[in-house]
């Protein structure tokens, strides 16, 4: 036996991954099969139900990055890791409530289009250069993450096979599909493949805890607390000096990333553009949001249960991270059962889902934001077969780029945690674009220009900062936060520094101009004036001060259970029966005269959202 691995892949193994592969690939064909204009290539049709967006929100998000690269961070840096997911449940109830709504009512295609409604052209198209430019960054990362995963078990069936040729296969395999059936095609996959997800990550999660160096989760729980040195992998809550995750960071910087990610990402928001209405749309973020609640405890639990596992074993030091995953999978996985090819299904779904849909979204901003105007100043007005001509072609050559960049600028042997380095270098554009979709959404009126300068400028201060902090920060702050500045804390004052500058920009802006008594009280107020009557939008009228009792009751809560860590139980189903009854609160306040309570809770959905804070926030609370 050459290794260990080498008896780990029975014929049984290789019959259900090929099986699976065959599906996914037969699915994606058959469901674009009819695509016919560029509605149905780029948004579906508008026709996706809510299953179908569920699983493609969940599926899309939890690439290999998250398989893989989560399991290592659990196994390197502890449960902490789970701010990825607890805080992005805030930012997707903020896509059904506020963002999508607005988006869908224009019938935007592009997010692109929503900043151009606002803040002119110029805006719209930096906008989607730089989402393409980060799509291009994370989906090198996709390919890289999901050939070097796959690669030692390739192996092992006795191909021979180098990372270079398996970056291919992956590339070449979900770029058939999304080419041919666009939006629909990457979907139904995207459902498929979520199912695999959760079985390989599920059943991965259940052979190693219950492994004899584990105990049990419960014994798992009991030993990272009874740990001398003081450095429990399940602390949700990280120092603020730690150099990887300091809880002032994840409740900052990580927060604001996560808004980003959900609510102005055009790969992830485009398959909500699609569904058949905004209430289908808005169960299926609800299903996706309550799938997103089980990734730590089936990929970054399942890490701190490796981290016990090789601890006692006396292996911690030879595993690097982004090898954990394929490492833990010939260790606790028996032979013979088929369970391989589950896993292995299971990572096949998570690398195909986020890669077909973030070349999907590539196309569309490339398609609808620069070569159908482009065609148009020409004058010449496209018909609906040379857009998806158009897309289909760009798909192709953006795939070969990609994929060259996978192979030549990542090394396949790296030891880092490249899903927190990917996180951090593609954190350097998304700040101003976000404070942007903000101003937008409270109805600012900033000029074009000075959009265009702020979303350049800020990337500038964002690269500069660490330096910056380096020379400049007192003693004092770097013994709080550490000698280097985390990446998160580096995105939230990026944050505040476009907000500055955009206000400032407002404000020098509208003072130039002769403006009346009146008119001079709108300068920096998110007001509509008609008629001599102010009137605010209708999201601040009926949301705002939820929100703000919202975020109250979230930092007094976290700074309870800080303070007073032996009284988390408590806090933990005080914080999930607080969400569930102010939700319930709110549902009751929509109700309409005569109108039962039956009737009521079947139509609202606030209610389902608060109790999928509250399962948030207790889980939040509790670790």
């Amino acid at each position: 036996m050459a290794n260990q691995l080498s008896v780990m892949v029975a014929t049984i193994d290789i019959l259900f991954f090929g099986l699976t592969f065959v599906l996914v690939l037969g699915v994606g064909m058959y469901a674009g099969r009819k695509e016919s204009s560029s509605s149905d290539y780029f948004l579906g049709g508008r026709s996706l139900p809510w299953w179908g967006i569920a699983g493609s929100l969940f599926g899309t998000n939890i690439s290999a990055n998250h398989l893989v690269g989560m399991l290592g961070i659990g196994f390197s840096v502890g449960f902490a890791q789970s701010h990825y997911e607890f805080g992005s449940i805030p930012a997707i109830v903020l896509l059904a409530f506020v963002f999508l709504p607005l988006f869908r009512r224009k019938k935007f295609y592009t997010l692109s289009q929503f900043l151009q409604s606002k803040f002119g052209l110029a805006a719209g198209r930096i906008y989607s250069g730089i989402s393409i430019i980060l799509i291009t960054i994370q989906l090198t990362g996709a390919l890289y993450i999901g050939a070097r995963s796959f690669l030692p078990f390739i192996k092992d069936t006795g191909i021979q096979i180098t990372y270079t040729e398996v970056v291919i296969w992956i590339a070449f395999t979900s770029t058939i599909y999304t080419w041919f059936g666009g939006l629909k095609s990457v979907v139904y996959t995207d459902v498929i493949q979520t199912f695999l997800i959760l079985a390989s990550g599920l059943l991965l999660a259940y052979l190693s805890i219950t492994r004899p160096e584990v105990g049990g989760i419960f014994e798992l729980l009991t030993k990272e607390e009874s740990r001398t040195d003081g450095l429990s992998k399940m602390n949700l809550y990280l120092p603020p000096n730690h150099p990887t995750l300091p809880w002032t960071g994840a409740l900052s910087g990580l927060f604001l990333l996560h808004i980003f990610y959900w609510n102005t990402n055009q790969y992830v928001v485009q398959r909500t553009l699609g569904g058949k209405s905004l209430k289908e749309a808005r169960l299926g973020i609800l299903v996706g949001g309550l799938l997103k609640l089980t990734v730590p405890f089936f990929s970054i639990l399942t890490g701190v249960a490796a981290y016990q596992i090789w601890t006692t074993l006396g292996e911690t030091a030879n595993i690097a991270p982004d090898e954990a995953f394929s490492k833990l999978v010939v260790l606790v996985v028996p032979f013979g059962y088929g369970l391989i090819g589950v896993i292995l299904a299971g990572l096949l779904g998570a690398i195909f889902s986020s890669i077909d849909s973030m070349l999907h979204s590539a196309a569309t901003l490339f398609t609808i934001d620069f070569y159908k105007p482009f065609q148009e100043r020409l004058g010449k007005k496209l018909v609906d077969e040379e857009e998806m001509k158009a897309g289909r072609i760009f798909l192709l050559v953006f795939s070969v780029l990609v994929t060259v960049l996978a192979i030549l600028f990542v090394d396949p042997n790296s030891k880092k945690n490249f899903f927190i380095e990917l996180s951090n270098q593609s954190s350097h554009f998304t700040p101003a674009l976000l404070v942007v979709f903000l101003l937008g959404i409270l109805n600012f009126k900033i000029s074009s220009r000075m959009i265009c300068i702020t979303i350049l400028l800020t990337p500038i201060f964002s690269f500069l900062s660490p330096v910056l902090y380096s020379h400049f920060a007192p003693i004092f702050i770097k013994q709080t936060f550490g000698e280097e500045l985390n990446f998160l804390h580096r995105v939230f004052f990026s944050f505040h520094f476009a907000i500055v500058t955009l206000s400032l920009a407002a404000y020098l802006q509208n003072k130039k101009k002769n403006y009346t008594t009146d008119q001079k009280i709108e300068i920096l107020k998110p007001l509509e004036i008609s008629d001599g009557t102010f009137t605010r939008p209708t999201f601040l009228l009926s949301k705002t001060k939820y929100w703000i009792l919202f975020f109250f009751l979230f930092f007094v809560l976290i700074a309870t259970r800080i303070q007073i860590p032996e009284f988390k139980l408590y806090i933990s189903i005080s914080g999930f029966l607080l969400f569930v009854i102010f939700s319930i609160a709110i549902t009751i306040g929509k109700r309409s005269l005569n109108q039962n309570l039956t009737t009521l809770f079947r139509k609202r959905d606030e209610w389902l959202y608060g109790i999928l804070l509250g399962f948030t926030f207790l889980f939040y609370l509790w670790f």
